[in-house]
C-alpha cells in the first residue's frame, strides 16, 4: 500500500510538471494572429516557426532518450524543463521577427527533448506491466491538457495582455515544473551503461517495432499539424461570422484550446482500453476516426460555426487517444534495457514528420486558400497508420503486447 502511494505521488507530480512545461509547446500558435500582422509573416513562414520547435525537439530527443537508459531520467527532465522555459522567456523578450523567432523556438524545442520521453521512460520503469498503459495514458493526458491550456488561456487573456506577456506567463510554468520534480527527491531507477552502437539501434528497429513506429509516423503527421492550426482555423471561422478581430482571436482560441484539452480524456481512455482490449484494436478505432475528421472538418467549418466547433472537439478527442498506446506498445516489444533508446527512436521518427506537416499545411493554405484541402493533406499522410498496423497484426511478436491481446 505504501509503494502504491509512492507511485501515485510520482505519477501525479510528473503529470503536473509536464502540464506546466507543455504550456510552451503551442504558445506561439496562440499568439500567431497578432504576430503575423506585426512581423508581416506569411502562412508558410508561420508554419516554419512552428516546425523549428519540432526540429529542435528531434535534434535533442534521440540523445536525451539514449541518456535516459544510462542516467536517471529525473535529472534530464529537470534540465530540459529549465532550458525550454528560459528559451521561451527570451523569445518573448528578444524576438523581433522571423529569424530571431526561429532561433529561440529551436532552442526551446531542444530543451523540450529532455522532458517528455525521459518522463515516460521513468514511469515505464517504475510501474508494473499491468498498470503501464494506464499510467502512460495519464501522463500523456497532462501533455494534452498543457498544450490545450496555452491556447485556452491565451484566448481568454488576449484582450487584456500583449502577446509577449502571454508568452512569458505560459513559459514560467516550465521553471515551476522543474522545481516540483526536484522536490520529489532522488527517484531510484535501474540504469545501464550502454554505448550507442548500430547493434543496439538494430535491436530496437526490428520489423515489429518499425511497424508500430510507421503507424506512429502517420499519427504524428496528422496530430502535430492539427494542433497548431486548429486555433488559427477556428479564429478564421469565427471571423467569417462577422466578429471583430479581437473577439475572433479570443473565441477561436478558446474553442481551439478546448478541442485540444478534450484529448486528455481520450488518452486516459485509450491507454486504459488498450490494457483490456489490445493495443492494435484501440489504435485503429482512434486513428480511423481522426482520419475521417481530417477529410471533413475543413469543408464543414465555413458552412456553420456550430458545426466547426463540434467537429473540432470530436477531432481533438480522436486525434490523440491512441498516442500513449504507441509508446506502451514499444516498451513491450523491445528489451527492457533499451526502452529509452526505443522510445527515442519512435519520437525521432514521429517528430521528424512534424517538421514537415505544419509547413505543408501552411503552404497549401497559401496556395489554395482552402482549409479543406489543407486538412485533407493530414488525413492522406495518416493513412500509413492502418496499413502498418495490419502488417503488425500478422507478426507473431505482436502477441507480446497487452498480455497476448496484441
Amino acid at each position: 500500500m505504501k509503494e502504491a502511494g509512492r507511485l501515485r505521488r510520482i505519477l501525479w507530480t510528473f503529470c503536473l510538471a509536464e502540464f506546466l512545461v507543455m504550456q510552451i509547446w503551442y504558445n506561439f500558435s496562440a499568439v500567431l494572429a497578432p504576430l503575423k500582422e506585426a512581423w508581416m509573416l506569411s502562412n508558410f513562414q508561420a508554419g516554419m516557426i512552428v516546425s523549428m520547435f519540432q526540429l529542435g525537439y528531434v535534434i535533442a530527443v534521440f540523445f536525451f532518450s539514449f541518456l535516459s537508459d544510462n542516467h536517471n531520467p529525473q535529472k534530464l527532465f529537470i534540465a530540459g524543463s529549465l532550458l525550454t522555459g528560459l528559451a521561451s522567456i527570451l523569445f518573448a523578450l528578444w524576438a523581433e521577427g522571423f529569424y530571431s523567432a526561429l532561433f529561440f523556438r529551436i532552442v526551446a524545442g531542444i530543451g523540450m527533448g529532455g522532458v517528455y520521453v525521459p518522463g515516460m521512460k521513468l514511469l515505464a520503469e517504475i510501474f508494473p506491466l499491468e498498470q503501464r498503459g494506464k499510467a502512460i495514458g495519464i501522463y500523456v493526458s497532462s501533455l494534452v491538457v498543457g498544450t490545450g491550456t496555452s491556447l485556452l488561456l491565451s484566448g481568454m487573456l488576449a484582450k487584456v495582455l500583449s502577446w509577449d506577456l502571454l508568452i512569458i506567463l505560459t513559459s514560467l510554468g516550465a521553471l515551476l515544473g522543474a522545481f516540483l520534480v526536484y522536490r520529489l527527491g532522488p527517484i531510484p531507477v535501474r540504469t545501464v551503461k550502454n554505448k550507442l552502437t548500430w547493434e543496439l539501434v538494430r535491436k530496437v528497429t526490428r520489423p515489429p517495432s518499425m511497424a508500430v513506429n510507421a503507424s506512429y509516423l502517420g499519427h504524428m503527421w496528422e496530430l502535430h499539424a492539427m494542433w497548431p492550426w486548429i486555433g488559427p482555423f477556428m479564429v478564421a471561422m469565427v471571423g467569417l461570422q462577422g466578429f471583430p478581430a479581437k473577439d475572433a482571436q479570443m473565441y477561436g482560441n478558446i474553442i481551439g484550446g478546448f478541442s485540444i484539452i478534450i484529448g486528455s480524456i481520450a488518452t486516459w481512455v485509450g491507454g486504459a482500453l488498450s490494457d483490456r482490449h489490445g493495443r492494435i484494436n484501440i489504435i485503429l478505432i482512434f486513428l480511423l476516426g481522426s482520419i475521417f475528421c481530417s477529410f471533413t472538418i475543413g469543408w464543414v467549418g465555413p458552412w456553420s460555426l456550430w458545426a466547426a466547433g463540434l467537429w473540432a472537439v470530436l477531432y481533438g478527442f480522436l486525434v490523440i487517444g491512441d498516442s500513449p498506446v504507441y509508446s506502451t506498445a514499444i516498451t513491450e516489444l523491445v528489451d527492457e534495457d533499451l526502452t529509452g533508446l526505443a522510445l527515442g527512436i519512435q519520437s525521432v521518427m514521429g517528430f521528424a514528420v512534424t517538421i514537415i506537416s505544419p509547413l505543408v499545411f501552411g503552404l497549401l493554405l497559401d496556395t489554395t486558400h482552402s482549409w479543406g484541402l489543407a486538412f485533407a493533406a493530414l488525413g492522406c499522410g495518416a493513412l500509413i497508420g492502418p496499413l502498418a498496423l495490419l502488417k503488425l497484426k500478422g507478426l507473431p511478436e505482436s502477441f507480446q503486447m497487452a498480455g497476448g491481446k496484441q
